[in-house]
């Protein structure tokens, strides 16, 4: 799923945001904060310095806070929930599928359930806030590690390999929470699970496309 470098520049250098159409005939739309992080991330996937997820990780939060504070961040259609629920928005799939980045959009009261994400991600805050709640695995099911309130600006990060997979995200309001995700593999290679807390157990969750580049975790 490409993207294309379109759109027009303001006197500031800033490119405003458009759309125009992919290889497969959908609409995409680009801005240069974007770019930036984009060509931040896969430098430093390609850089074999950066010998694990977490030296890898902590070099793309600078470019993330950077996209945080830019005036035009992502296009506005990506801030945009599906249906009145939430959503994530993809605004780059690497075409090597080593990386994507979404926009994940939570609406006021809305939550994710606990759910456990199987490789590296980056969070940014980009507007509102999110009550984030961490897990540890205990006896093969998660127990609550902590909870932290997170608001724009705010960077964190999933790092299973140290026991930083298990989360749950909640947006108590006021307004639409809406973060950037960069996370290892495409949308559908995602090892996403949910922890079914009646039955005791972990279900498949992956991360299904209900419309062009609008994706949501769907239990198996």
């Amino acid at each position: 799923m490409g993207s294309s470098g379109v759109g027009s520049v303001d006197a500031s250098g800033v490119r405003r945001s458009s759309t125009a159409h992919d290889a497969t005939g959908r609409l995409v739309s680009v801005t240069v904060a974007l770019d930036h992080l984009v060509a931040a991330v896969g430098a430093a996937l390609d850089d074999d310095r950066h010998t694990s997820d977490r030296a890898r990780v902590d070099v793309m939060r600078a470019p993330m806070r950077a996209l945080l504070a830019a005036e035009e961040p992502i296009p506005a259609w990506a801030e945009e929930p599906h249906d009145g629920a939430a959503v994530g928005n993809l605004l780059h799939a690497d075409p090597s599928g080593r990386f994507h980045i979404l926009a994940v959009v939570f609406p006021e009261g809305t939550s994710s359930g606990v759910h456990h994400h199987g490789c590296w991600g980056v969070i940014g805050y980009l507007r509102g806030g999110d009550e984030e709640t961490r897990y540890a695995e205990v006896d093969g099911a998660p127990a609550e590690a902590s909870r932290h309130v997170w608001h724009q600006g705010d960077v964190t990060d999933l790092l299973p390999e140290e026991g930083e997979g298990w989360h749950r995200v909640r947006n108590p309001g006021p307004g639409v929470g809406v973060s950037v995700h960069v996370l290892c593999r495409s949308p559908g290679d995602h090892p996403h699970l949910f922890w079914d807390r009646a039955e005791g157990r972990t279900v498949a969750f992956p991360f299904v496309e209900v419309a062009p580049q609008r994706w949501v975790a769907q239990l198996a």
